[in-house]
């Protein structure tokens, strides 16, 4: 049976796991659903590879490269405002069409709208996933960053390889939409839509051996959770009760990307080139273990999480992440003889600046570079074990259900907003302040965002959304 546990206003399913065990529909269900969350990790993560080979068949300004990796964020912004299993069709064919564009691409425009077509099919499914699996989610998006980043090392070295790594982004949306006409709507969903009958015959499928008593709780649960999430309006976030923990989730997401954890994604192996890896082989490779770092410590996060705490952890690793990138600044600064911003020509430069610009001879320091490989891979470490997953999970615990939805969506719109922001300026900013410029300003965002969230954020383990709603409420009085 299913209950509403008032004072939390969600529901609790009783069908214990043990005496209902998943079935093969089940596995089914979540390994098509499993396939848009990595695709969002394959395809944001498939550019840091394939990024400097572009470059020898397209020539390119830093803006324009710029735009390449960030226009598949802003695709996703706009894919972001839909969500629904018919819209799982459209995202699964979405990603089929940007993959072949890109892949057959022979101008910079049809790049450019290869990755904004594979940034709507992002959006939708960054909306997707979350409906049907929670905290698989995270996980998954980083096991397709894993994967692009193999991909990335196994086309490295082969002449225009990127097409295959961009077309290869097809496959598992192809499967996907094969598997889809065996799959059904949510039965939220459905119940939202008044299909109260077919969301019992999903529900009888998902739990074969429940009784009928136990289906009829659980539709009961569902339609009191849809009536609940109509209530609410956007007006209502001018209450303080609401107000307070908007600004907390839109702090969140704004902290998880000014921190520049997607610069490390998206151009890993640029900077590593930066760090002193010249070939393009050696950098994608040592790429693959930024990736591995951020999948191995999401994996460690979600197993600890509930008894370090979300505010603890958060602001630990949080406090980390900045002393790695400091560190990571000064290792830059060190290697590079200051903070030396491009100059016209190779001749101005008086130090190992030059390792960022191709027109000059290359220069490195065995140590220097060991000490910006752990300097990256303990930020990345922190980011994961943090700001990488808890935002979501608070997220999720602040608000009621009348105001969830719209307030997710209003944090979640600044998440994109910020990964854009710092995805499309990133080689913009190295040239003008340079490498270890770049990370100290990422590194400053991170302290004052820090400072702010010691003071505001409360600890939201155990506790219910009326102890929440009262705590918000004292702390504004």
């Amino acid at each position: 049976m299913t209950e509403v546990n008032k004072q939390v206003y969600e529901r609790v399913p009783l069908i214990d796991s043990k005496e209902e065990p998943p079935t093969f529909y089940v596995y089914a269900l979540v390994l098509c659903v499993c396939i848009s969350g990595f695709l969002f990790g394959y395809d944001t993560g498939i550019i840091s590879g394939a990024l400097q080979p572009l470059e020898m068949d397209f020539i390119m300004s830093t803006q324009q490269k710029e735009w390449i990796v960030g226009s598949t964020t802003f695709g996703a912004i706009f894919g972001g405002f839909f969500a629904g299993m018919p819209l799982i069709v459209c995202a699964s064919i979405i990603f089929i069409m940007g993959s072949l564009l890109l892949a057959l691409a022979s101008s910079y425009i049809t790049l450019i709208s290869g990755r904004l077509v594979v940034g709507v099919g992002v959006g939708i499914a960054s909306m997707i996933t979350p409906v049907y699996i929670t905290t698989m989610n995270t996980l998954i998006v980083t096991l397709g960053q894993v994967i692009a980043y193999i991909v990335n090392i196994i086309y490295a070295d082969t002449r225009q390889g990127w097409r295959i790594m961009f077309g290869l982004g097809a496959c598992p949306a192809l499967i996907q939409l094969i598997m889809l006409p065996w799959m059904p709507e949510s039965p939220r969903r459905m119940v939202a839509r008044n299909d109260v009958v077919g969301a019992r015959r999903v529900l009888k499928k998902i739990y074969p051996i429940a009784e009928d008593e136990v289906i009829e709780d659980e539709i009961r649960s569902i339609q009191k959770d849809v009536i609940e999430s109509t209530k609410g309006k956007y007006s209502d976030f001018k209450q303080s009760q609401y107000a307070r923990p908007l600004l907390i989730a839109c702090i969140l997401q704004a902290a998880q990307q000014l921190s520049g954890f997607n610069t490390a994604m998206y151009y890993a192996a640029t900077i590593l080139k930066m760090a002193g890896f010249r070939n393009h082989q050696d950098s994608t490779t040592v790429a693959l273990i930024v990736a591995i770092t951020n999948m191995v410590f999401t994996f460690i996060a979600v197993l600890i999480i509930d008894r370090v705490g979300r505010r603890r952890i958060l602001i630990l690793t949080m406090l980390s992440m900045i002393v790695c990138l400091i560190a990571l600044g000064a290792s830059f600064a060190i290697q590079q003889g200051g903070l030396i911003p491009r100059q016209e020509d190779c001749a101005a430069y008086t130090c190992a600046r030059c390792v960022l610009d191709d027109r000059c001879d290359w220069s490195e320091d065995n140590i220097i570079t060991l000490c910006l490989l752990l300097s990256l891979g303990a930020y990345v470490g922190s980011y994961a074990l943090g700001l990488g997953y808890v935002p979501w999970v608070i997220q999720s615990e602040i608000f009621t259900l009348n105001l969830r939805g719209k307030a997710n969506g209003i944090a979640t719109a600044v998440n994109w907003t910020g990964n854009l922001i710092v995805s499309s300026t990133f080689l913009s900013t190295t040239n003008v302040l340079s490498a270890a410029g770049t990370f100290w300003l990422y590194a400053t965002i991170s302290l004052v965002l820090w400072i702010i969230l010691v003071r505001i954020l409360p600890e939201t383990s155990g506790k219910s959304l009326e102890e929440l709603s009262v705590l918000f409420t004292n702390s504004i009085n």
